[in-house]
């Protein structure tokens, strides 16, 4: 069904308020970022920012959305363009390499804590979404994992779903080792990134892999 004009202006006027914001978070941080300063920054009244969010949390939950599903593509992507465990695995660990590299504050927006209860009525219908996204992804991990069990190349007491989901949650954490200890990296291990990124995920696999 074809947009109409208003909801077309309505999706530029967002979008516009969207890349702001990103922008300002990225720079200053979330906490350090009020709504007048996403208004200024989008080039709007700050009335006109309240037409379109009701507040600064459903900027996060609109960005954590984009976010969660650029993410899910990555993942898509690494299962379509390779089908054994091992090229997954490792196809999936650089995607994410890239994904942080491209979207850097998508990639920290995908791995936060979303703190909302589902089960309250007056949450935002985005926070459902997201979680939907979020389970799709987990789904997507999970199906290299078995690919790994159906290949008979994983251990015998790895614990899936729970394996996927430490796997998700280590990648996250050498990715940001790798950045954030670089200077660390070269003159007190000698060692790059991207060496240190590598033997990381070697390292991981071979954690798991059936001896």
């Amino acid at each position: 069904m074809k947009e109409s004009k208003k909801e077309v202006l309505a999706k530029f006027h967002r979008d516009n308020i969207i890349r702001a914001s990103e922008k300002l978070f990225l720079k200053n941080g979330i906490e350090n970022t009020s709504m007048d300063d996403i208004a200024r920054e989008a080039g709007y009244s700050k009335a006109t920012l309240y037409v379109y969010f009701k507040n600064k949390d459903e900027i996060i939950g609109a960005i954590t959305l984009l976010g969660m599903k650029a993410f899910l593509d990555y993942v898509r992507n690494c299962l379509m363009e390779h089908k054994d465990f091992k090229s997954q695995y490792f196809a999936l660990c650089y995607a994410l390499v890239d994904f942080q590299k491209e979207h850097p504050f998508y990639f920290e927006c995908v791995f936060s804590e979303i703190n909302v209860d589902l089960e309250l009525e007056e949450t935002p219908k985005v926070y459902y979404e997201i979680y939907e996204v979020g389970e799709e992804i987990n789904q997507e991990i999970l199906k290299i994992f078995q690919e790994g069990v159906k290949e008979d190349l994983l251990r015998r007491d790895i614990q899936l779903p729970l394996a996927s989901f430490i796997f998700w949650a280590s990648i996250y954490g050498i990715i940001r080792m790798s950045k954030e200890k670089n200077k660390y990296l070269q003159k007190g291990m000698g060692v790059s990134s991207e060496d240190f990124l590598q033997y990381s995920f070697e390292l991981l696999y071979h954690s798991i892999k059936k001896e």
